[in-house]
């Protein structure tokens, strides 16, 4: 399939741990794997792939909105850029230090709502 091919979609299939992933590009009822690897690249890009992830679904697909002129762009060449984009070491230590940042986050808010829950408690008990 040549660059330029226009696509039908593209499928993200998911491993069982949803991890790892390897993404199809498919055109008039050929596929083909275009790479295979982390998920977190992707859907760190990718809003609505990050919730369907979310709910453990085994495969993302993506079809271009056909009154949105999408088919002019909707190629494999498109598709191969935004992987190359996605899997540059910058954006992978953006992705990495944002998860790093969010555990933080979550581990702070849990403190917070266990103090709380703690000066809530000695509160009633006065």
């Amino acid at each position: 399939m040549k660059s330029n091919t226009l696509l039908d979609y593209a499928v993200f299939e998911l491993s069982p741990n949803l991890k790892r992933c390897d993404l199809f590009v498919s055109s008039n009822g050929n596929t083909e794997k275009l790479v295979s690897g982390s998920v977190k690249p992707f859907i760190s890009h990718l809003k609505f792939a990050e919730e369907q992830a979310s709910q453990a679904v085994q495969s993302i697909k993506l079809e271009f909105d056909r009154h949105r002129n999408a088919e002019t762009w909707f190629t494999k060449g498109t598709l191969e850029r935004f992987v190359r984009f996605v899997s540059t070491p910058e954006v992978l230590e953006m992705v990495n230090t944002f998860d790093a940042e969010m555990s933080q986050l979550e581990a702070a808010q849990n403190i917070y709502s266990q103090v709380m829950t703690a000066i809530l408690s000695s509160i009633e008990h006065l």
